[in-house]
Protein backbone atom coordinates (compact mmCIF):
# COMPACT_ATOMS: atom_id res chain seq x y z
CA UNK A 1 0.00 0.00 0.00
CA UNK A 2 2.69 2.69 0.65
CA UNK A 3 4.47 1.57 -2.61
CA UNK A 4 0.93 3.02 -4.25
CA UNK A 5 0.46 5.94 -2.10
CA UNK A 6 4.35 6.93 -2.88
CA UNK A 7 3.50 6.69 -6.42
CA UNK A 8 0.91 9.17 -6.14
CA UNK A 9 2.55 11.45 -4.22
CA UNK A 10 4.91 11.37 -7.05
CA UNK A 11 3.19 12.21 -9.78
CA UNK A 12 4.20 15.28 -11.37
CA UNK A 13 1.39 17.13 -12.94
CA UNK A 14 2.60 18.71 -17.03
CA UNK A 15 -0.89 20.42 -17.93
CA UNK A 16 -3.43 22.68 -16.34
CA UNK A 17 -6.53 21.26 -15.06
CA UNK A 18 -9.87 20.39 -17.24
CA UNK A 19 -12.55 22.98 -17.02
CA UNK A 20 -15.99 22.02 -18.37
CA UNK A 21 -15.57 19.62 -21.27
CA UNK A 22 -13.60 17.09 -22.63
CA UNK A 23 -9.36 17.95 -22.93
CA UNK A 24 -6.39 16.10 -23.15
CA UNK A 25 -4.26 16.71 -20.10
CA UNK A 26 -0.42 14.95 -19.35
CA UNK A 27 1.15 13.91 -16.37
CA UNK A 28 4.80 12.98 -15.91
CA UNK A 29 4.75 9.03 -14.04
CA UNK A 30 7.37 6.62 -13.61
CA UNK A 31 10.41 9.48 -16.04
CA UNK A 32 7.62 9.17 -19.15
CA UNK A 33 4.90 10.79 -20.50
CA UNK A 34 1.12 9.39 -19.65
CA UNK A 35 -1.69 11.06 -21.48
CA UNK A 36 -5.45 11.13 -20.54
CA UNK A 37 -8.78 12.56 -21.19
CA UNK A 38 -10.74 14.09 -18.60
CA UNK A 39 -14.48 14.96 -18.76
CA UNK A 40 -15.82 17.94 -16.91
CA UNK A 41 -19.31 18.89 -16.81
CA UNK A 42 -20.52 22.10 -17.45
CA UNK A 43 -22.20 22.02 -14.47
CA UNK A 44 -21.19 20.96 -11.48
CA UNK A 45 -23.30 20.27 -7.75
CA UNK A 46 -21.79 21.72 -5.16
CA UNK A 47 -19.67 19.05 -2.82
CA UNK A 48 -17.83 15.84 -3.67
CA UNK A 49 -18.38 14.71 -7.20
CA UNK A 50 -17.95 10.49 -8.40
CA UNK A 51 -15.22 9.67 -10.69
CA UNK A 52 -15.89 6.86 -13.12
CA UNK A 53 -12.61 5.64 -14.97
CA UNK A 54 -13.17 4.48 -18.17
CA UNK A 55 -10.19 2.04 -19.92
CA UNK A 56 -9.91 0.92 -23.36
CA UNK A 57 -9.45 -2.98 -24.31
CA UNK A 58 -5.85 -3.53 -26.20
CA UNK A 59 -4.80 -2.06 -29.07
CA UNK A 60 -7.40 0.78 -27.96
CA UNK A 61 -6.99 4.01 -26.94
CA UNK A 62 -8.72 7.46 -24.50
CA UNK A 63 -9.86 8.89 -27.46
CA UNK A 64 -10.81 5.40 -29.57
CA UNK A 65 -13.15 4.16 -25.78
CA UNK A 66 -14.96 7.28 -25.90
CA UNK A 67 -15.89 6.96 -29.65
CA UNK A 68 -16.54 3.30 -29.14
CA UNK A 69 -19.22 4.51 -26.30
CA UNK A 70 -20.85 7.13 -28.00
CA UNK A 71 -19.98 9.62 -25.67
CA UNK A 72 -22.25 8.33 -23.54
CA UNK A 73 -20.90 8.23 -20.24
CA UNK A 74 -20.12 12.25 -20.96
CA UNK A 75 -23.61 12.61 -21.67
CA UNK A 76 -24.47 10.96 -18.61
CA UNK A 77 -21.71 12.91 -16.62
CA UNK A 78 -23.76 16.07 -17.60
CA UNK A 79 -26.60 14.94 -16.49
CA UNK A 80 -25.72 13.23 -13.00
CA UNK A 81 -22.63 15.52 -12.22
CA UNK A 82 -19.65 13.49 -12.13
CA UNK A 83 -16.33 13.48 -13.38
CA UNK A 84 -15.06 10.94 -16.23
CA UNK A 85 -11.34 9.84 -16.67
CA UNK A 86 -10.58 8.15 -19.70
CA UNK A 87 -6.60 7.40 -19.36
CA UNK A 88 -4.15 5.62 -22.23
CA UNK A 89 -2.27 2.62 -21.63
CA UNK A 90 1.67 2.86 -22.95
CA UNK A 91 1.58 1.04 -26.60
CA UNK A 92 -1.96 0.94 -26.44
CA UNK A 93 -1.85 -2.12 -24.07
CA UNK A 94 -2.19 -2.12 -19.88
CA UNK A 95 0.16 -3.92 -17.81
CA UNK A 96 -2.00 -5.70 -15.23
CA UNK A 97 0.90 -6.57 -12.69
CA UNK A 98 0.32 -10.48 -14.13
CA UNK A 99 -1.02 -13.09 -16.73
CA UNK A 100 0.96 -14.76 -19.50
CA UNK A 101 0.20 -11.05 -21.11
CA UNK A 102 1.82 -8.65 -18.96
CA UNK A 103 5.11 -10.93 -18.74
CA UNK A 104 5.28 -10.53 -22.09
CA UNK A 105 5.94 -6.83 -21.86
CA UNK A 106 8.69 -5.31 -22.34
CA UNK A 107 9.51 -2.89 -20.74
CA UNK A 108 6.97 -3.30 -17.88
CA UNK A 109 5.36 -0.84 -16.59
CA UNK A 110 3.80 0.42 -13.54
CA UNK A 111 0.16 0.76 -14.37
CA UNK A 112 -1.47 0.39 -11.08
CA UNK A 113 0.94 2.92 -9.61
CA UNK A 114 0.07 5.30 -12.81
CA UNK A 115 -4.21 4.76 -12.54
CA UNK A 116 -3.92 5.35 -8.82
CA UNK A 117 -1.49 8.41 -9.19
CA UNK A 118 -3.74 9.63 -11.71
CA UNK A 119 -6.46 9.55 -9.32
CA UNK A 120 -4.58 11.31 -6.76
CA UNK A 121 -4.00 13.94 -9.13
CA UNK A 122 -7.66 14.62 -10.31
CA UNK A 123 -9.17 14.17 -7.27
CA UNK A 124 -6.27 16.89 -6.30
CA UNK A 125 -7.49 19.19 -8.75
CA UNK A 126 -11.32 18.95 -8.25
CA UNK A 127 -13.56 17.91 -5.73
CA UNK A 128 -14.11 14.26 -6.00
CA UNK A 129 -15.73 12.08 -3.56
CA UNK A 130 -13.56 9.31 -2.41
CA UNK A 131 -16.16 6.95 -1.62
CA UNK A 132 -17.21 6.97 -4.98
CA UNK A 133 -14.67 6.14 -7.88
CA UNK A 134 -15.35 3.09 -9.71
CA UNK A 135 -13.81 1.41 -12.76
CA UNK A 136 -15.06 0.06 -15.81
CA UNK A 137 -13.36 -1.14 -19.03
CA UNK A 138 -13.70 -3.14 -22.31
CA UNK A 139 -11.68 -6.86 -22.84
CA UNK A 140 -7.67 -5.81 -21.99
CA UNK A 141 -9.52 -2.47 -20.35
CA UNK A 142 -11.93 -5.02 -18.22
CA UNK A 143 -8.37 -6.58 -16.74
CA UNK A 144 -7.15 -3.55 -15.83
CA UNK A 145 -10.35 -2.88 -14.02
CA UNK A 146 -9.90 -5.65 -11.69
CA UNK A 147 -6.81 -5.08 -11.19
CA UNK A 148 -7.83 -1.34 -9.44
CA UNK A 149 -10.82 -2.91 -7.42
CA UNK A 150 -8.50 -6.03 -6.07
CA UNK A 151 -5.41 -4.36 -5.28
CA UNK A 152 -6.26 -1.31 -4.09
CA UNK A 153 -7.90 -2.15 -0.52
CA UNK A 154 -10.70 -0.02 -0.50
CA UNK A 155 -9.51 2.65 -2.93
CA UNK A 156 -12.37 1.58 -6.08
CA UNK A 157 -16.04 1.35 -4.48
CA UNK A 158 -17.15 -0.77 -7.66
CA UNK A 159 -15.82 -2.34 -11.00
CA UNK A 160 -17.82 -3.07 -14.47
CA UNK A 161 -15.60 -5.01 -16.97
CA UNK A 162 -17.45 -5.43 -20.00
CA UNK A 163 -16.28 -8.79 -22.38
CA UNK A 164 -13.90 -10.05 -19.49
CA UNK A 165 -14.59 -12.83 -17.09
CA UNK A 166 -12.05 -13.01 -14.44
CA UNK A 167 -8.60 -13.45 -15.66
CA UNK A 168 -7.04 -16.68 -13.32
CA UNK A 169 -3.65 -14.91 -12.53
CA UNK A 170 -6.07 -11.98 -10.64
CA UNK A 171 -8.34 -14.52 -9.01
CA UNK A 172 -6.18 -14.76 -5.38
CA UNK A 173 -6.69 -10.40 -5.83
CA UNK A 174 -10.10 -10.39 -6.14
CA UNK A 175 -11.28 -13.59 -3.72
CA UNK A 176 -11.22 -11.75 -0.68
CA UNK A 177 -11.47 -8.45 1.14
CA UNK A 178 -13.33 -5.83 1.98
CA UNK A 179 -16.68 -5.90 -0.29
CA UNK A 180 -16.64 -4.37 -3.94
CA UNK A 181 -19.37 -3.98 -6.15
CA UNK A 182 -19.35 -5.96 -9.30
CA UNK A 183 -21.12 -5.88 -12.75
CA UNK A 184 -20.08 -8.38 -15.24
CA UNK A 185 -21.40 -7.49 -18.95
CA UNK A 186 -20.73 -10.68 -20.90
CA UNK A 187 -22.06 -11.90 -24.15
CA UNK A 188 -22.27 -16.10 -24.53
CA UNK A 189 -21.08 -15.65 -28.11
CA UNK A 190 -17.87 -13.76 -27.63
CA UNK A 191 -15.43 -15.32 -29.69
CA UNK A 192 -12.81 -13.53 -27.93
CA UNK A 193 -13.35 -14.14 -24.35
CA UNK A 194 -15.38 -17.82 -23.99
CA UNK A 195 -18.34 -17.11 -21.60
CA UNK A 196 -17.96 -20.89 -20.52
CA UNK A 197 -13.58 -19.89 -19.46
CA UNK A 198 -10.52 -20.98 -20.95
CA UNK A 199 -7.88 -19.05 -23.59
CA UNK A 200 -8.56 -15.49 -24.71
CA UNK A 201 -8.16 -15.83 -28.10
CA UNK A 202 -7.56 -12.94 -30.45
CA UNK A 203 -6.10 -13.38 -34.16
CA UNK A 204 -6.19 -16.60 -33.71
CA UNK A 205 -3.50 -16.77 -30.78
CA UNK A 206 -4.17 -17.84 -27.32
CA UNK A 207 -4.27 -15.19 -24.89
CA UNK A 208 -4.18 -15.32 -20.57
CA UNK A 209 -6.53 -17.68 -18.97
CA UNK A 210 -10.30 -16.72 -17.70
CA UNK A 211 -12.28 -18.31 -15.55
CA UNK A 212 -16.35 -19.00 -17.02
CA UNK A 213 -18.66 -15.98 -16.56
CA UNK A 214 -21.11 -18.14 -13.74
CA UNK A 215 -17.35 -18.81 -11.93
CA UNK A 216 -16.36 -15.36 -12.22
CA UNK A 217 -19.89 -14.22 -10.43
CA UNK A 218 -19.51 -16.66 -8.00
CA UNK A 219 -16.04 -15.42 -6.52
CA UNK A 220 -17.28 -11.64 -5.81
CA UNK A 221 -21.13 -13.49 -4.51
CA UNK A 222 -18.16 -15.28 -1.79
CA UNK A 223 -16.60 -12.09 -1.43
CA UNK A 224 -19.35 -9.94 -0.58
CA UNK A 225 -21.58 -12.57 1.60
CA UNK A 226 -24.12 -12.80 -0.70
CA UNK A 227 -26.84 -15.73 -0.34
CA UNK A 228 -27.58 -16.89 -4.42
CA UNK A 229 -28.10 -15.15 -7.29
CA UNK A 230 -31.61 -14.31 -8.60
CA UNK A 231 -32.64 -12.89 -11.88
CA UNK A 232 -34.37 -9.30 -11.98
CA UNK A 233 -35.66 -8.87 -15.34
CA UNK A 234 -34.90 -9.22 -18.78
CA UNK A 235 -34.44 -6.79 -21.76
CA UNK A 236 -34.58 -8.47 -24.92
CA UNK A 237 -31.72 -10.73 -25.05
CA UNK A 238 -29.86 -9.72 -21.62
CA UNK A 239 -30.62 -10.97 -18.66
CA UNK A 240 -29.85 -9.27 -15.46
CA UNK A 241 -28.89 -11.57 -12.45
CA UNK A 242 -28.40 -10.35 -8.67
CA UNK A 243 -26.92 -11.45 -5.82
CA UNK A 244 -29.20 -11.69 -2.43
CA UNK A 245 -28.84 -10.10 0.64
CA UNK A 246 -25.18 -9.00 -0.38
CA UNK A 247 -23.19 -6.71 1.22
CA UNK A 248 -22.15 -4.67 -1.66
CA UNK A 249 -24.23 -5.30 -5.16
CA UNK A 250 -23.21 -8.08 -7.42
CA UNK A 251 -24.68 -8.97 -10.75
CA UNK A 252 -24.48 -10.29 -14.49
CA UNK A 253 -25.67 -8.79 -17.34
CA UNK A 254 -25.89 -12.21 -19.73
CA UNK A 255 -25.85 -10.85 -22.85
CA UNK A 256 -27.39 -14.23 -24.97
CA UNK A 257 -25.76 -14.49 -28.30
CA UNK A 258 -23.96 -11.20 -27.81
CA UNK A 259 -20.22 -10.35 -28.64
CA UNK A 260 -17.04 -8.97 -27.77
CA UNK A 261 -17.83 -4.94 -26.86
CA UNK A 262 -19.95 -2.33 -25.33
CA UNK A 263 -24.07 -3.74 -26.14
CA UNK A 264 -25.62 -1.09 -27.07
CA UNK A 265 -22.73 1.12 -28.72
CA UNK A 266 -20.20 -0.52 -30.75
CA UNK A 267 -17.11 -2.79 -30.88
CA UNK A 268 -13.60 -1.62 -31.72
CA UNK A 269 -13.09 -4.70 -33.50
CA UNK A 270 -15.01 -5.39 -36.65
CA UNK A 271 -17.88 -7.71 -36.87
CA UNK A 272 -15.94 -11.04 -37.84
CA UNK A 273 -13.70 -10.83 -35.08
CA UNK A 274 -16.05 -9.79 -32.53
CA UNK A 275 -19.28 -11.34 -33.04
CA UNK A 276 -22.63 -9.71 -33.35
CA UNK A 277 -23.49 -6.67 -31.26
CA UNK A 278 -26.20 -6.98 -29.01
CA UNK A 279 -28.37 -3.35 -28.81
CA UNK A 280 -31.18 -4.35 -26.34
CA UNK A 281 -29.51 -2.47 -23.60
CA UNK A 282 -26.76 0.46 -23.68
CA UNK A 283 -24.05 -0.72 -21.51
CA UNK A 284 -23.02 2.98 -20.18
CA UNK A 285 -26.21 3.29 -18.69
CA UNK A 286 -26.33 0.27 -17.40
CA UNK A 287 -23.36 0.81 -15.84
CA UNK A 288 -24.00 3.98 -14.31
CA UNK A 289 -27.18 3.01 -13.04
CA UNK A 290 -25.38 0.54 -10.85
CA UNK A 291 -22.37 2.54 -9.91
CA UNK A 292 -25.16 5.74 -9.17
CA UNK A 293 -26.42 2.68 -6.11
CA UNK A 294 -23.39 3.72 -4.22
Amino acid sequence: MMRLLNAALSVLLLSQPAEAGIERLQMAFDGARRDYLLYVPERLPDGPRPLVLVLHGGGGSAAEVRRSTGGRFDELAERDGFLVLYPDAVGRIWDTGSGEISERLSPRRDDLGFLTGLIARVSADHVVDRRRIFATGVSRGGQASYMLGCRTKGLIRAIAPVSMTLPLSQERDCASGAPLGFLLVEGTADPVVPYDGGRVTVFGRARDRVRSADDTVAVFLRRNGCTGLSEMRRSGAVARLAGRDCRAPVRLDRVEGGGHGWPGKGAALPRWLAGPMNHDISAPDEIWDFFRRF
